[in-house]
């Protein structure tokens, strides 16, 4: 797959890679965050249609999220997101590198990542489908069902189909990504009462819910594998050699949303440097402050840990990792004692251990 980087400018409009000439695409759109069920679908029918046509497959990917850049301008009078800003979005799912894993590995012959701004979400869906038309030669559009492009939203299913039966510049393929149904989850507070919205379940806002309520397991059945994090392992306090639970801090430049605080099974996958696996440990995995450490280290930031069980001492410091979260085992809990939290580490290992099958212990 080639990756290609725009950058909208001040007017919004972008230049355009060119593809390959004399060749019509297939182009599907989003923000595809957490290439879930109902994203891999599209991405999917983007692929196997391409592949009949003899046509380009193309996703168009949007970063950072539109809502992320949306919400900063409605709060900043319609100022563009600061860069830093635009990269630090606390509520995003995936990472920009591992949507582009993800969307490799479907099909996907060319992905275009667009820097999404306040100006190119201006534009109006008739202006941005006639660029895709003309600059990338689309023949097909390929979206979920509720899928809505351009300012204001305005781009809905039954204005973009208008649009193409008017033209007949391109076809709109509308598949159902919608999955088993619908669910609620939080939307704030109206007058001191929390308030609900409703939600597709193959959704990624369904997916955030689930992973702040702590429930991997069930993130995973719409994700279509478990959720994951990645970063380089750093040291900490080595607290955990002297109770018999050397541990993984996950540091550096960490991808994927954090759970809940807890306690979870799961598996701690040592990666090369181009993240391909080397070698993959169950492990018992925490998220929280040090509770039980409190008074004696002050409060901290959340931080994930990971105890491989493994039968071998390993020393992976400095190395990249991928935590692959199973299932919720119990919250974070603050011990009266360090033998309590030794009894209750060797408890949750026992658990990990029964959830992904291994023998023992141990991390450098």
């Amino acid at each position: 797959m080639k990756t290609h980087y725009v950058t909208p400018d001040e007017k919004g409009v972008i230049a355009w890679p060119t593809l390959r000439i004399k060749q019509r695409s297939v182009i599907t759109v989003g923000t595809f965050d957490g290439v879930h069920l109902g994203h891999q679908s599209v991405l999917r029918r983007t692929v196997d249609l391409a592949k009949s046509y003899g046509s380009l497959s193309v996703a168009i990917l949007f970063d950072p999220r539109p809502a992320l850049v949306h919400s900063y301008a409605a709060a900043h009078d319609g100022a563009e997101i600061p860069e830093p800003e635009a990269t630090q979005d606390d509520e995003v799912i995936s990472s920009v590198d591992q949507r582009i894993k993800w969307i490799e590995a479907l099909g996907i012959e060319h992905l275009i990542v667009v820097h999404y701004n306040v100006a190119f979400g201006s534009q109006s869906y008739m202006f941005f489908l006639g660029q895709l038309t003309a600059k990338l030669g689309m023949r097909t559009l390929v979206l979920g069902a509720d899928a809505r492009l351009g300012a204001g939203r305005k781009g809905d299913i039954e204005a973009i189909d208008r649009l193409a039966q008017a033209t007949r510049m391109f076809e709109l393929d509308v598949v159902d990504d919608r999955g088993p149904g619908f669910t609620h989850v939080p939307n704030g507070e109206v007058n001191g009462v929390e308030v609900s919205k409703q939600v597709r379940i193959w959704s990624s806002s369904n997916v955030r819910h689930l992973l702040m309520e702590g429930d991997v397991a069930q993130a995973a059945t719409i994700l279509g594998r478990p959720h994951i994090m990645e970063g380089t392992v750093v040291h900490g306090e080595q607290r955990g050699r002297t109770l018999g639970y050397p541990t993984a801090n996950l540091g550096g430049n960490v991808e994927g949303f954090m759970p809940a605080d807890g306690v979870y099974s799961g598996w701690l996958v040592d990666c090369d440097d181009e993240g391909s696996e080397l070698h993959r440990y169950p492990s018992a995995i925490s998220i929280g402050t040090k509770l039980t450490f409190e008074a004696e280290i002050g409060k901290q930031t959340r931080l994930l840990e990971a105890n491989a069980v493994t039968d071998e001492w390993i020393d992976i410091y400095g190395h990249h990792i991928r935590v692959e979260f199973i299932d919720h085992l119990r919250g974070q809990m603050k011990f009266a004692s360090v033998d309590e939290l030794i009894a209750q580490m060797k408890k949750d290992v026992a658990a990990s251990t029964e959830h992904c099958g291994a023998g023992s212990a141990s991390i450098a």
